[in-house]
């Protein structure tokens, strides 16, 4: 699956209370280049768009697909002093800045970690990987 490329994808294995789906994605570290699949609910995408779009000054001009850290310059005292910035395209062909709470991306990264499957099933061979 090519980096930054969101796809609906089944919950395999959904558990009591789980999402049916989730929004699949490859993304990279700007800083190591290494490589992580995340599985994205709607909501968390709709509001890490609406974060983007409301610290539009914040947001870095970053490849597709590749994260970082950006400092959230005009934070105020309830907000977060850092996001994690990724620009995504959705399945329609838009290409989406989003921006992640730390907490966010824990729970994403601890929702990975417990629906294995999903991501095995979902990601594509190491050639398809390889020409990406």
């Amino acid at each position: 699956m090519a980096k930054g490329k969101i796809k609906k994808v089944a919950n395999l294995d959904a558990k009591s209370g789980a999402s049916s789906s989730y929004l699949f994605c490859k993304i990279q570290t700007e800083w190591s280049g290494q490589e992580e699949y995340l599985l994205i609910t709607e909501h968390e995408l709709e509001t890490a768009a609406s974060r983007a779009n409301a610290n539009a000054s914040d947001m870095p001009v970053l490849p597709r697909g590749v994260f970082t850290r950006v400092n959230n310059k005009e934070a105020n005292a309830s907000a977060d002093a850092y996001y994690i910035a990724v620009r995504v395209v959705e399945d329609n062909g838009f290409m989406v800045s989003l921006m992640f709470t730390e907490a966010e991306m824990e729970r994403i990264r601890d929702r990975v970690g417990k629906n294995a499957e999903d991501i095995q099933a979902n990601k594509e061979s190491w050639l398809a990987d390889l020409l990406d």
